[in-house]
């Protein structure tokens, strides 16, 4: 396993060439354009990424860490939802990308595990940590808003 190291909401996670930034965290009872039905709740976390290299990346989904290490992958049968950041992730270099990453689960603290891309061997890892008190009704971790 590939060390990792544990970033806060709203601060920059760079590793290899790209720098990552949570911006807000909340979790929803709907999600428009949703194709598979919820099981739990969907977790909508606002990212900016952006590329500091002189190349194009192209970065692979993220995944949520539970506690107990167990990974979880994110919701991809979207259509229509605003500034879902998609199933191809490109980065131009010298470019910022925003948009939201869902996931469906039970309300609790997890970790966002985002990558540098690349190829598996020279891939570089990192946690953006999402607290637990997202539990509250209407609450949510806020940076600088995407909209909706």
């Amino acid at each position: 396993m590939k060390k990792t190291v544990a970033y806060r909401m709203g601060d920059r996670a760079s590793i290899g060439s790209v720098t990552y930034v949570g911006l807000t965290a909340d979790y929803r009872q709907e999600l428009p354009g949703a194709k598979e039905l919820m099981k739990n709740r969907y977790l909508v976390i606002a990212l900016s990424i952006t590329n500091g290299g002189g190349a194009e990346v192209i970065l692979p989904h993220t995944r949520l860490i539970k506690p107990d290490g167990t990974e979880i992958a994110e919701v991809t049968e979207i259509d229509g939802f605003p500034q879902w950041l998609g199933l191809l992730r490109k980065v131009e270099p010298a470019s910022t990308e925003q948009g939201y990453v869902v996931f469906d689960v039970p309300v609790g603290a997890y970790k966002l595990q985002v990558s540098s891309g690349g190829d598996p061997e020279n891939e570089q890892l990192a946690q953006i940590e999402i607290p637990a008190n997202l539990a509250y009704p209407g609450a949510s971790v806020s940076g600088p808003s995407l909209g909706n």
